[in-house]
């Protein structure tokens, strides 16, 4: 869900809008900031406009699965209490991007990515009808990236990475 706010500044209240911004980051909201201590992504546009400041800011929060379906029982509703595909695909997507990113930036990658995508792939090879004949090698894979984030080779790591982006890549073209 996206809260959103427009507002039209003079150059001297810029700094004044800035710091509120960072204090609704920071703790709570700030009147007349949506709440972004929750955010997910924080789109900020300033445009010159003639002498004023078209300020825009959106902000979107992280949904939690239950309010996808607006229902608390979600694990009930779904077979063995699977999360939506859809979803769980954007959720591996995310944590994958920023493995990847890091590795080929010589970087380690944050350990909440690394356990989320360990997480869900081992979630991923739970549904039927997609991919099933890889499910065996990507269980494989995934215990290899799990054994190297766990050992600290990050040589190993990378490696494994490089060789689950080759099997999705695989799988994508083959069940998508």
């Amino acid at each position: 869900m996206a809260k959103k706010y427009t507002q039209t500044l003079s150059r001297d209240d810029l700094p004044t809008f800035l710091r509120k911004l960072a204090d609704a980051c920071e703790s709570a909201p700030v009147e007349g900031i949506p709440d972004c201590t929750k955010a997910k992504k924080i789109r900020l546009s300033i445009k010159d406009e003639y002498g004023q400041l078209a300020v825009k800011l959106k902000v979107s929060t992280i949904i939690d699965e239950c309010e996808l379906c607006e229902e608390c029982d979600c694990v009930e509703k779904r077979p063995e209490g699977l999360p939506p595909f859809k979803r769980l695909k954007k959720r591996m997507a995310t944590s994958f991007k920023v493995i990847f990113k890091a590795l080929h930036q010589n970087t380690a990658p944050p350990e909440e990515a690394v356990k989320d995508f360990i997480a869900d792939s081992r979630l991923m090879i739970q549904y039927p009808d997609k991919g099933e004949l890889l499910y065996t090698d990507y269980a494989a894979l995934t215990d290899k990236l799990e054994e190297a984030w766990l050992n600290n080779d990050l040589q190993k790591f990378h490696e494994t990475v490089d060789a689950l982006n080759h099997m999705k890549t695989e799988c994508h073209h083959n069940y998508k």
